[in-house]
């Protein structure tokens, strides 16, 4: 539902791009200032001369884009765990098999209100030293446990990197049909209209990879925020539960 209604506000945002080049267009053509005119033809201003290429690239953008935000924003909604007092904190506090046991159906009360990778975390980290109790076992089950929810992160980003792909992708799509369309009017020797083509499919490639420029940047930081967060899941956890049991 979150990717249907992010693909129509990508293609909305890149509609409004779109219309306003091609006032920009009419109005250069009307003022005939070259630099405009080429600016805007560059940004897909000329839709039936090969704007349309343009058109798709800004989806494939935006799209991305408000993909990294809403999972950036899931990760922002996770850190707030940390602030919640699941567990104490405090480096004097010290526990026993049986309040690791407490602790566990505290976090099942929690669990009913509001879930969080750290909530559920903790609670199966309860869950297994109740079991097992042993401090290895433990420790292995939390690692496992932060790997399968990394994975399920990055599972989760795969739209993106199609995303991510599909924008030069687009690019160079337009630079074959520019460069074909090309060839095709060569022998009519109308040189204006072969650099027009030659111009749309070198346009369509510069868009394209200055958007993927952009969008790297975005899912750069978004991996980053993503490791980051993970690490300090396992440093919390190590932290204020594994280091504080004291076995009798």
């Amino acid at each position: 539902m979150k990717n249907l209604r992010n693909l129509t506000l990508a293609a909305g945002l890149a509609l409004l791009i779109t219309a306003i080049c091609i006032i920009l267009f009419a109005l250069t053509n009307k003022t005939s200032s070259p630099a405009l005119h080429r600016i805007v033809v560059l940004l897909g201003g000329d839709v039936i001369s090969g704007g349309y290429i343009q058109f798709l690239t800004y989806i494939a953008f935006f799209w991305s884009w408000f993909e990294v935000r809403e999972k950036l924003k899931v990760i922002a909604r996770e850190r707030k765990a940390f602030k919640l007092n699941l567990i104490p904190t405090s480096e004097k506090v010290v526990f026993m098999p049986s309040d690791v046991n407490n602790l566990k159906f505290k976090l099942i009360e929690f669990e009913r209100k509001e879930k969080y990778i750290l909530s559920d975390l903790l609670k199966k980290a309860c869950t297994k030293f109740h079991t097992s109790g042993s401090l290895s076992e433990l420790i292995d089950i939390v690692s496992i446990q932060i790997e399968v929810s990394q994975e399920k992160s990055e599972g989760e980003q795969s739209i993106i990197r199609y995303l991510t792909w599909v924008i030069p992708s687009i690019g160079f799509v337009g630079t074959v049909i520019g460069i074909s369309q090309a060839l095709i009017v060569a022998n009519s020797g109308d040189m204006d209209k072969i650099t027009s083509l030659l111009g749309v499919a070198f346009d369509t490639t510069l868009v394209a990879l200055v958007l993927s420029i952009i969008i790297m940047w975005f899912v750069h930081q978004l991996q980053e925020e993503t490791d980051r967060f993970h690490s300090d899941l396992k440093e919390f956890v190590i932290d204020n539960l594994i280091n504080k049991i004291e076995i009798q």
